[in-house]
């Protein structure tokens, strides 16, 4: 669950803040005191200039990126496990995560924007970053 969670949460990162006026990582003038005295000059004035915000863009991208040699869940490279029942558990786990991700990858195609953080062939098999 704890790798599950953290992809939903990390690697959508990126579609958000990776248009600064979303979730600017600094501001240069404080918050208006009362509504409608800001206008666009205000706004663009007040966003990070473009080194602030290529250092939260290279942060969130760097930290919203899987590694070369991720392991995502049901990937077992060293097979540990020689007991029959448990070749067959980790068979059908597996077999169920691919059903899954083809059924997530079948819903994606009647939307418009792909959700695709949950579906197991991007879950990382650990938390790490």
């Amino acid at each position: 669950m704890c790798s599950a969670q953290h992809a939903a949460v990390n690697f959508g990162q990126f579609d958000w803040y990776g248009w600064i006026p979303n979730s600017p990582s600094t501001m240069r003038k404080p918050p208006p005191q009362q509504k409608g005295q800001v206008d666009l000059k205000y706004i663009m004035e007040s966003l990070p200039d473009r080194e602030c915000s290529s250092k939260g863009l290279g942060t969130v991208w760097s930290l919203t990126r899987t590694q070369e040699n991720e392991r995502f869940l049901g990937m077992y490279p060293d097979m540990y496990f020689t007991e029959q029942p448990v070749k067959e558990a980790i068979k059908t786990f597996c077999k169920k995560l691919d059903d899954l991700t083809d059924q997530i990858k079948s819903r994606n195609k009647t939307i418009t924007m792909d959700y695709c953080y949950l579906s197991p062939n991007q879950i990382p098999n650990s938390v790490t970053i």
